[in-house]
């Protein structure tokens, strides 16, 4: 379907929760060739946020649109945080800033949620990384008002299940965007899925961003093309990548490399660690 795909940044901003820290760790994502980004601007808020918090998520946004090239994608990630009503509040007070899409805007708990977020944003919403069946994205299409799909293809179960999310969201008149906060290998997998999907929208990339040492875990990496911020496709046989074993075998499984995102300085990215933990990279 295309040689190339639309990519937006993500991982960025391991910085100061400030307007201008946030501006500048910006500015650096668009010297990499980036012409789209998302950002959780809202600290550790959870079901309702303070009036004074969210005027520091607006102001951070705001700096952003303000400064950077008009042509530049802000994408928000709410990451489940909200009430409807909370989520609407903030949707709406966001709603001047050109907002590309607002993700995952309430808990997870509930699907119906979403629903009634989508039917009355004033910004498109975006949801489904969470889901692990097809079946769900069903129901997410009959309860209206998102457009915009996101299968994890990790957790739903590869290639041919993102590709059933595909065909019903195109039969919905619907796009995918699929989620991928993993490595080089779930990119290889969802940017095969850029290749063949008629309605693919835009993908997430955190590559970019990641430990420099997860580079060398696989062989091939996607160029992003500075004219237009797409990321490229690869053609090698299977995924189009191998996997360098030692390297792998250098990084075991951390499991304590998790994000809590209700939780002070998530945003380095650090994980989840305690006192007798064994510190590895997350």
């Amino acid at each position: 379907m295309r040689d190339s795909v639309l990519g937006y940044a993500n991982g960025w901003y391991r910085t100061e929760r400030t307007p201008e820290a946030f501006l500048e760790a910006a500015t650096a994502v668009l010297a990499k060739g980036f012409k789209a980004f998302k950002l959780d601007p809202f600290g550790t808020a959870q079901g309702f946020i303070s009036r004074e918090e969210l005027d520091l998520s607006y102001a951070i946004c705001r700096k952003l649109r303000d400064e950077l090239p008009k042509d530049t994608l802000i994408l928000i990630d709410v990451h489940a945080r909200f009430t409807e009503i909370a989520a609407l509040q903030a949707a709406q007070k966001f709603a001047d800033l050109d907002i590309y899409w607002w993700e995952e805007p309430t808990s997870r708990d509930r699907q119906e949620t979403v629903h009634e977020v989508a039917h009355r944003s004033p910004i498109p919403v975006a949801t489904g990384e969470m889901y692990d069946t097809v079946g769900q994205f069903y129901t997410l299409a009959a309860g209206g008002g998102v457009n915009i799909f996101q299968p994890e293809p990790m957790s739903l179960g590869g290639i041919a299940a993102s590709m059933q999310v595909a065909n019903l969201a195109l039969a919905h008149g619907s796009h995918i965007a699929p989620h991928q906060s993993g490595g080089p290998v779930a990119t290889a997998v969802c940017l095969q899925l850029a290749a063949a999907v008629p309605n693919f929208l835009i993908q997430e990339h955190f590559d970019a961003f990641n430990d420099p040492w997860t580079r060398d875990l696989a062989t091939w990496h996607p160029t992003i093309n500075p004219d237009n911020g797409h990321l490229s496709l690869p053609h090698a046989p299977g995924l189009g990548i191998d996997l360098n074993i030692d390297v792998i075998k250098h990084h075991p499984y951390d499991p304590d490399a998790y994000i809590n995102v209700h939780a002070e300085g998530w945003e380095k990215r650090l994980g989840r660690r305690d006192d007798t933990a064994k510190k590895q990279p997350s």
